[in-house]
């Protein structure tokens, strides 16, 4: 198992690669409140399809989709009870031409990765069903979940689920309280999902830490994210791409050299 990320000094000691192939990104540096409606961060107005007479594109916005409505707190994104979804296309939503969302969509075809930090403040009851994550939209319906799928156990673990087909678990245990990078995928082309949890520079695009195969030919419109009652989930630094790479953080050895603490950042493979 790959070990939490390390703090030093309230400075991550890790840097995403270059940019060049970034759908989106949002580190939610809004004011405290609800998320629902803002539109910052950047991208979240990709135009993959070319339809004749679709509105010209702008940043699409943050919807509540169900129960609880996620805030802003301390920029970061929190969830509880409910879910907020962002589409890949701009303002305009709705399946039927034309509009914004379906010029943004991955239609049955392509890959996309997206990262985020992710902690869980507590675990419940082994006898209680929990989970929190990020799930892949074709417009208004929920396909694929990664994150803590539901789970009614002593240990919970991190894993992948395909809405209605069946949940795929990692050998990784969650700890509550505590901060995890989660990397995901979903690849048309080669028919598969797939998650790494605290991916670093010594990872490839094969080595993730759970897979299933993906047959699926909906499309990939927006992300969503969400968690269960009582479940707080804090997530910040989402980055969405088409390239492995952009979303790998790898670690700052030339920080680290200069401070003589390369012992601080160790790392655990199961």
């Amino acid at each position: 198992m790959k070990k939490p990320i390390t703090f030093l000094l309230g400075i991550p000691l890790l840097a995403h690669t270059s940019q060049a192939a970034v759908i989106a990104a949002d580190n939610f540096d809004y004011a405290n409140g609800g998320i629902a409606n803002q539109a910052g961060g950047s991208g979240w107005n990709n135009e993959f399809n070319d339809e004749a007479g679709a509105p010209a594109q702008s940043p699409s916005d943050w919807d509540t989709v169900f129960g609880n409505a996620p805030t802003v707190g301390g920029n970061a994104l929190i969830t509880n009870g409910g879910g907020t979804k962002r589409e890949f296309g701009g303002a305009g939503e709705g399946v039927n031409f034309p509009s914004n969302e379906r010029e943004g969509a991955f239609r049955g075809a392509g890959k996309w990765f997206l990262s985020a930090t992710y902690r869980v403040d507590s675990l419940f009851a082994a006898d209680t069903n929990q989970w929190g994550g990020v799930s892949s939209y074709d417009f208004g319906t929920e396909r694929l979940f990664f994150g803590m799928p539901g789970q009614a156990a002593a240990t919970r673990y991190f894993g992948i689920d395909e809405s209605g087909v069946g949940a795929t678990l990692s050998t990784i245990p969650i700890a509550a309280a505590t901060t995890y990078t989660l990397l995901i995928m979903l690849d048309f082309n080669t028919d598969r999902i797939a998650m790494w949890v605290n991916p670093d520079g010594g990872d490839t695009e094969s080595s993730y830490d759970v897979s299933r195969s993906y047959g699926g030919t909906n499309w990939s419109t927006a992300v969503r994210f969400a968690s269960a009652g009582g479940t707080n989930v804090t997530w910040d630094n989402v980055l969405v791409t088409t390239t492995f790479g952009e979303n790998v953080p790898e670690t700052s050895v030339a920080l680290l050299g200069g401070l003589g603490l390369f012992g601080l950042l160790r790392r655990r493979r199961s």
